[in-house]
Order: C-alpha cells, then sequence, then structure tokens
C-alpha cells in the first residue's frame, strides 16, 4: 500500500448530502475521500482502489452496513470501519461492532468529532508498522508508566503496550484495542482527575464550550499535577492493562450492560466499545482503577 492509499477514504451512503459534506471536510483535511451511493458499488471501489479506511452506513441498497462489513474484513482484516446509524438499527450495530467495526455515529452527528477519530485511527495505522519489529521469541514483559493530567501524551504509551501484541493476536485485532485503551486513558483524565461527569461533558459538546470545560477544571487546585498510572504485561496466553487515576471514583455497577440498547446511551459510550475490544473490563471497588484483559484465542 503505497503513500496516497493510507489516506484514501471511502464513504457509503445513499445519502448524496451527506457523501458530499463529508468528502469536503476530508478533502480540506489531506485525505482522499471516494463516494459510493450503495453497498455493492462501495465493495466494488474496495476492491479496486484498497482504501485504509471505509466509513460506511448500517441501511443502504443493495448491501447493508454489516454485510460490506463482513466483506472488507475478508477481503483484508486490518481495514479500518467506522459505522453511522440511526435509531432502529441498534442490533445491526452491535453484530457489526463485535463483527470488527472500529467505532459508529449515530445521525445526524458531529463532523468534527467523525474527523478527530479518522485522525486518531490513521495515526495508530500508521504505528502498525512498527509491530514487525517485535519478538516472536517473547515469553513475557511488563512496562509501567505515568501520564499527569496536565499533559496527557497517549499515543506513545498506548503504541509502547501494544508493540509485542502481534505474539498474541492477528494484527487485525490490535487497532480496535489500541483504541480501547485510549478510551480508557481519555476516563481516566477527564471523568477521573478533572471530575467531569458524563452529563457535564455532553452539555459542554453540546455547547460547543468543551475546551472551556477542561481548562476550568485544569486550573482547579492540584488537578493539572494529578497522574494516571498504567502497567501492562504480556505473555504467550494473555494481555491485560491497568489504569488507575487520582479522582474520587464512580459507581461502576451503574454501567449500562452490553445490549442493543444501550449502544446510544452517551453514559459510558468508550467503556461499552471497550468491553467490545476485550474479553473483560474489571474494576476496583471505588472505580478509580481499570483492569482490561484480553486473552488469546483457541482455534
Amino acid at each position: 500500500m503505497g503513500a496516497a492509499d493510507k489516506k484514501r477514504i471511502l464513504i457509503a451512503d445513499d445519502q448524496e448530502a451527506l457523501r458530499s459534506l463529508l468528502s469536503r471536510m476530508l478533502l480540506r483535511e489531506g485525505f482522499e475521500p471516494i463516494e459510493a451511493s450503495d453497498g455493492e458499488q462501495a465493495i466494488e471501489l474496495y476492491r479496486s482502489l484498497s482504501p485504509s479506511l471505509v466509513i460506511s452506513d448500517i441501511m443502504m441498497p443493495k448491501m447493508d452496513g454489516l454485510t460490506l462489513l463482513t466483506e472488507i474484513k475478508k477481503i483484508d482484516p486490518s481495514t479500518a470501519v467506522i459505522l453511522m446509524t440511526g435509531h432502529g438499527n441498534e442490533d445491526i450495530l452491535l453484530k457489526a461492532l463485535q463483527g470488527g467495526a472500529t467505532n459508529f455515529f449515530k445521525k445526524p452527528f458531529n463532523v468534527r468529532g467523525l474527523i478527530r477519530e479518522i485522525y486518531k485511527i490513521f495515526q495508530y495505522k500508521v504505528e502498525e508498522v512498527k509491530s514487525y519489529f517485535y519478538s516472536p521469541y517473547l515469553v513475557s514483559e511488563t512496562k509501567e508508566f505515568v501520564l499527569t493530567t496536565g499533559n496527557p501524551q497517549y499515543h506513545p504509551i498506548v503504541n509502547q503496550i501494544t508493540l509485542q501484541l502481534p505474539c498474541l493476536l492477528a494484527d487485525s485485532e490490535i487497532l480496535n484495542l489500541k483504541i480501547g485503551i485510549e478510551e480508557m486513558l481519555t476516563n481516566a483524565i477527564e471523568h477521573g482527575n478533572l471530575g467531569i461527569s458524563f452529563m457535564e461533558k455532553k452539555a459542554a459538546i453540546e455547547k460547543g464550550k468543551l475546551g472551556e470545560l477542561f481548562a476550568d477544571r485544569l486550573r482547579a487546585g492540584g488537578n493539572a499535577d494529578k497522574r494516571v498510572c498504567i502497567s501492562s504485561t504480556l505473555t504467550s496466553e494473555l494481555f491485560t492493562v491497568k489504569i488507575r487515576d487520582e479522582g474520587g471514583g464512580f459507581d461502576w455497577r451503574n454501567l449500562p450492560e452490553l445490549l442493543p440498547e444501550n449502544l446510544f446511551s452517551y453514559s459510558g459510550r468508550g467503556i461499552f466499545l471497550t468491553k467490545i475490544y476485550f474479553d473483560e473490563l474489571v474494576y476496583n471497588e471505588s472505580g478509580n482503577e481499570v483492569t482490561l484483559l484480553k486473552k488469546k484465542k483457541r482455534l
């Protein structure tokens, strides 16, 4: 795959206005968008042009988003797929996420939020090349890191603790695990150390004042110096990541269950996705520490 292919994005949706809007936004960001008006055209374009990211509606003529995802994963399991959907498609959406989709957005959605997700995916996909430096002779490794709330650099840590994952898992699984780890680090900073509730964040996003909210909380006494401690262990059978913040914790028992009807719940969305990516999420009693576990698949 050449450099141009790495920035090629396929947009599959039967709404011309939405495709056009996304294409314009992606062009401004330096990406190369390709448009498909139905599922069959999308798979044809995918086969001929090999984009590294696909943004697809769930419900389309001729081939729905779940079928498109399945066909894409047969061709190249490492392709990232973001789904767009509305209410009424929750069962199909959950199956798609369990089948390897990376993320989803509920229509209507904030296009800038989608662009941020795209940048995150491309940053991690570029780092996949470094995975070829892993050692197949690794028996076990443990790594520890500390983040400060005032300077949260997620990507170097996520890429370091997943560098040797090809010893345990297929490359096609690793991108989603990276996204899940970042979701949990983000929660530790925002909801843990800064004490921002899910509803406060939602209200700030709706008002376009999320940056102001973060700045206010960072200025509050000692918040910028609060730490997040991360430790990871990788063996030939298991990958674990433990994330602990210095916040007051939360009642994790009230998190929504992994059910289709909870997909559009704002509270705990990142946790919901991470539960799909990993085999287990285990919280300590107070809720300020979470352990993520991914086991080796048995054939």
